[in-house]
């Protein structure tokens, strides 16, 4: 796989650097999964709660109405499905599990090595007690968002490269995105970064808008292969996806933009 522009799409990561005021607003790995109807019975569902509720002991159902556009009668073609969702005391740690796929998110991510550790103890409770059978697709995506009186220094932040044309409009532009899609390992990459305007988000449910412009990385690194449920192999391949994003944001930032929040270079 050939490295374009520098873009490290292959090979180990660089160093970690902490940035102890990074601006990282959320961090998500999901696994999705074949149909698995165990989930939707709250008994089995209570033996998952059992292996994790020491750590995550908050439990709220959500019914989630899913509309089949295919269905050519509208009422016939909505479905509700379950989602349970498990955090932890300080509401920091979220889990949501469905018959289709299992996640963990987190505004407080402290380390790879401590998210990949909860990532590693969920999926083998999960396929300890509801064992779903084969896995269709792997994720894991982080989401910084540049605000305050950084958003105004981006020129100094971000490589030229990565700029473009934000370089010489970037300070004018109302809104100014970029995305890039990509195979990179250990699957593809699917990059967007740029500029929001005040009150504006790409996802809503994990980057609440702002009441001030700000500049967005987010990153993710996803793998789609039919595999048989195994956490040890999933785990292993979250911790390849966290380092590729991990070495494509190392590349696409400055040397400012890590001592701006914190890190020693």
């Amino acid at each position: 796989m050939a490295q374009q522009f520098g873009l490290p799409l292959e090979g180990p990561p660089p160093a970690e650097i902490p940035l102890p005021h990074a601006p990282l607003v959320s961090v998500i790995a999901q696994v999705r999964f074949a149909l698995h109807l165990p989930v939707r019975i709250p008994e089995r569902v209570a033996t998952f709660q059992e292996a994790i509720g020491d750590r995550y002991p908050h439990l709220e159902r959500q019914d989630v109405a899913m509309i089949n556009v295919m269905a050519q009668v509208p009422q016939s073609g909505t479905e509700v499905v379950v989602h349970w969702r498990f955090s932890d005391l300080a509401r920091d740690w979220r889990i949501t599990l469905s018959p289709e796929f299992i996640t963990l998110e987190t505004r407080a991510y402290q380390s790879r090595n401590d998210f990949l550790e909860r990532f590693e103890r969920i999926l083998q409770a999960l396929e300890d007690t509801l064992a779903p059978k084969l896995v269709t697709r792997f994720g894991m995506r982080y989401i910084d968002q540049i605000k305050a009186e950084q958003a105004f220094q981006i020129d100094k932040l971000l490589r030229s490269e990565v700029l473009g044309v934000a370089g010489s409009l970037g300070v004018t532009a109302k809104q100014l995105l970029t995305e890039l899609f990509v195979p990179a390992e250990p699957g593809d990459l699917l990059a967007r970064w740029g500029k929001l305007p005040a009150n504006t988000t790409v996802d809503p449910n994990l980057l609440p808008p702002l009441q001030e412009e700000s500049w967005l990385l987010d990153l993710d690194v996803s793998k789609t292969q039919e595999l048989s449920f195994d956490a040890a192999y999933l785990v292993a391949t979250a911790k390849s996806a966290a380092e590729r994003v991990y070495a494509v944001f190392r590349w696409m930032v400055t040397d400012e933009f890590l001592r701006a929040y914190g890190g020693e270079v």
